[in-house]
């Protein structure tokens, strides 16, 4: 696999600032050793001029004199003084009254603190210089100039040498790196890249799968493995609902179809055709009443009830619609068991929570025996109200449990029964808005749910 025009451009881009920062960086650190250096040498040549200006004071110009192996009235040319400075490392010059008494005779000049300069010394090349001037007594001044140390210098020399031949061998080096890792992720991109388009073939089984350490490219995939998982989800909710709702109507408008063909047949008998007409009319309310319910339904997700949200008195509610409840359940030969703790209050919509406990309530009075114990209780915690609906009916079978909360999902497979299996999906949609925690007991006879309301207001963040 090639590199793209992109990634050349970017490897070129790339390796071409690394190479000019490393080499900066190579560079400043070079010069700050070798003024390290000079700095060091510098320092102790202030140190040798107090040694001699101590010296002189206590010895007198003749031991000075002996400790530079000058003699009476030696003077050394310029080519001489040269010479020494070369071999030596070091000259001196001593003047009365700008008047040269010994040393060198030369062109040198000294300044009165210690200075570095560079100078020429004709076919030995430049060199760098310490020079000072100290004055003495009875009006005499010494010149002294120190050479560089020639470890210093070749320090430094080697400082250039390792900063020129970085220059010369390092670029190709990192462009070929940033070459190598640009191949590298590309080609762990281009493999994802291609491991989509076989997921795109089977979504709901294939996911993908990456062989790299790059933290970055890991994340990726498994962000696009959840994103699958999240759309097959979906698609599966989609299918779900689809033929649910092509089953929910499928019975009453066949029903309603051959309710028809016999009012044709049954034209001439009044009281016959009524009869037919009041179970089409039925039938029909059957199927409005499922688009009322996913039209509800929509809304409820849609989150649009959030914003009137307010705080009031849940046992009120809950008492009320126990009341109203009452004898119906009496009606029916079924125990109905209220237990409501007072002045619990909630935050939230009362008529959607309302919705909520009716719903509980028709799915026991649907699913329970003719004789059974339901009961609605509520509870106050410290940040929550404890509602809780269930029955000892036969309860739902252990491998419908994880899907009654999906639309239009029916534990009665033939669909013999009345509904249509959105009446536990509002409940959770109500549960989801409120961030009400909703559950169905487990290792519990019949169906029991409980539903931990939050009583305040629950944080935008």
């Amino acid at each position: 696999m090639m590199i793209s025009r992109y990634h050349l451009k970017h490897t070129a881009v790339l390796g071409g600032a690394l190479w000019a920062a490393l080499l900066l960086l190579l560079w400043l650190t070079g010069q700050l050793l070798v003024w390290q250096d000079k700095q060091a040498q510098q320092h102790e040549f202030e140190e040798f001029l107090s040694e001699i200006e101590n010296a002189l004071e206590e010895h007198g110009l003749d031991h000075v004199l002996q400790e530079f192996e000058l003699e009476e009235d030696e003077i050394w040319p310029d080519s001489e003084a040269q010479a020494h400075l070369f071999d030596e490392g070091w000259l001196v010059a001593l003047f009365k009254q700008e008047r040269l008494l010994l040393g060198a005779n030369t062109k040198l000049t000294a300044t009165s603190t210690p200075q570095w300069h560079s100078v020429s010394l004709g076919e030995e090349g430049n060199v760098e210089l310490l020079s000072a001037s100290v004055n003495l007594p009875d009006n005499l001044q010494l010149h002294y100039w120190q050479k560089r140390d020639e470890l210093h210098a070749h320090r430094a020399e080697f400082y250039s040498q390792i900063t020129h031949w970085f220059a010369l061998l390092s670029l190709p080096l990192i462009l070929a790196a940033i070459a190598w890792l640009q191949y590298k992720r590309t080609r762990t991109l281009q493999a994802l890249s291609e491991q989509l388009a076989q997921v795109a073939h089977s979504p709901d089984s294939k996911r993908t799968q990456v062989s790299t350490s790059n933290p970055d490219i890991v994340a990726l995939s498994l962000a696009i493995n959840r994103m699958l998982d999240e759309i097959t989800r979906l698609h599966g909710n989609l299918k779900t609902m689809s033929v649910g709702i092509a089953h929910d109507l499928k019975t009453p408008l066949s029903r309603i179809s051959n309710r028809l063909q016999s009012m044709v047949q049954d034209l001439d008998n009044p009281a016959t055709l009524e009869g037919h007409i009041d179970k089409a009319n039925n039938e029909l309310a059957q199927v409005i009443n499922t688009f009322n319910n996913l039209v509800r339904l929509n809304a409820i997700e849609s989150g649009k009830h959030i914003q009137g949200f307010k705080t009031f008195d849940l046992s009120a509610l809950i008492d009320e619609l126990a009341q109203s409840y009452q004898p119906v359940f009496e009606d029916s030969g079924r125990r109905f068991e209220v237990s409501i703790v007072p002045a619990v209050h909630c935050h939230g919509d009362r008529d959607l929570l309302g919705q909520l406990i009716c719903n509980l309530l028709e799915n026991a009075l649907e699913h329970s025996h003719s004789d059974a114990h339901v009961w609605l209780r509520l509870q106050s915690h410290t940040d929550s109200a404890l509602l809780q609906i269930g029955d000892d009916g036969p309860g739902i079978p252990t491998g419908d449990q994880p899907k009654i909360f999906d639309k239009f999902y029916r534990a009665d497979i033939s669909r013999g029964r009345p509904g249509n299996g959105l009446g536990l999906s509002i409940v959770r949609a109500i549960c989801d808005v409120h961030k009400a925690q909703l559950c169905l007991l487990e290792q519990q006879p019949g169906a029991v749910f409980n539903i931990e309301i939050p009583t305040r207001p629950a944080r935008s963040d």
